[in-house]
This record gives structure tokens, C-alpha cells and sequence, in this order.
């Protein structure tokens, strides 16, 4: 009987190493990422905990060394809306380093942050000829 039992016994392990070779691996750690962002659409109202959010997964990510392709870029536009624009670069900088293929889009995001980071340190026109007339 045991002769029996072991080409069976046999079989199922090997069975069973070869599911457990089919089963997913996770490439990246997305952590909540999608739900979250689904939140995020539904009450964009609520962007600061989105950040905190984000900010979470990218750390977390990073830690493991498995960041997913789009997570620096979309921290660093949020980080760019709410007006951090010298870190949103940074972001957009490790996006563009990690996933090379987003080379057009993250260097067009860098020049647009960096042109807009210019807009906000120079007055207006409008305001310094209104200077210019007050002092007439």
C-alpha cells in the first residue's frame, strides 16, 4: 500500500508547486491607491487627505523598492497644484528617472512648473505700471 501512496503523494505536490507558480505576483505596492483615488473623484473637495495619501504610498513604495509607474508623477502634480512647485519637480524628476518612457510628459511638466514658479516671483506688468503712475 505505501508503494501506492507515494508516486500519488508525489503527484499532488508537485501539483501543488506548480499552482502556486501560476498564482499573481504583485510587482508593485499600490497599497489603497485605487480606492483612494476613487474617494478623490468623488469629493475633490477633500485634496489635502488625497496628499497625505499619496504621500503614504509613494513612501511605502519606495521602501519596498516597487514603485508603480504614474505614483511620482501624479504626487508631484498634486504637490504642483497646491503651489510646491520646486518639490512637484522633484517628483517629476523620479518619475522621469524610474519610468523612462514618460520622458516627453515629465519634461513638459518640469518646464510648465518651472514657468509657472517664474510667473508667481515676477510682478505683473499691470501692477508695476500702476506703481509707475502713483508716482507721477
Amino acid at each position: 500500500m505505501a508503494k501506492r501512496t507515494l508516486p500519488l503523494f508525489v503527484a499532488f505536490v508537485m501539483l501543488l508547486m506548480l499552482a502556486q507558480g501560476c498564482a499573481p505576483s504583485r510587482k508593485y505596492a499600490w497599497g489603497g491607491y485605487d480606492a483612494d483615488l476613487y474617494s478623490h473623484y468623488k469629493h475633490p473637495q477633500d485634496r489635502e487627505a488625497h496628499l497625505e495619501h499619496l504621500q503614504e504610498y509613494v513612501n511605502n513604495a519606495e521602501a519596498e523598492d516597487r514603485v508603480p509607474p504614474g505614483l511620482y508623477a501624479e504626487y508631484g502634480y498634486c504637490l504642483y497644484e497646491l503651489g510646491n512647485i520646486d518639490e512637484a519637480v522633484l517628483y517629476f524628476e523620479k518619475e522621469k528617472a524610474k519610468w523612462p518612457e514618460s520622458n516627453v510628459l515629465m519634461e513638459k511638466m518640469i518646464r510648465n512648473a518651472r514657468r509657472q514658479q517664474e510667473n508667481l516671483r515676477r510682478p505683473s506688468s499691470m501692477d508695476s505700471s500702476q506703481g509707475q503712475e502713483e508716482t507721477k
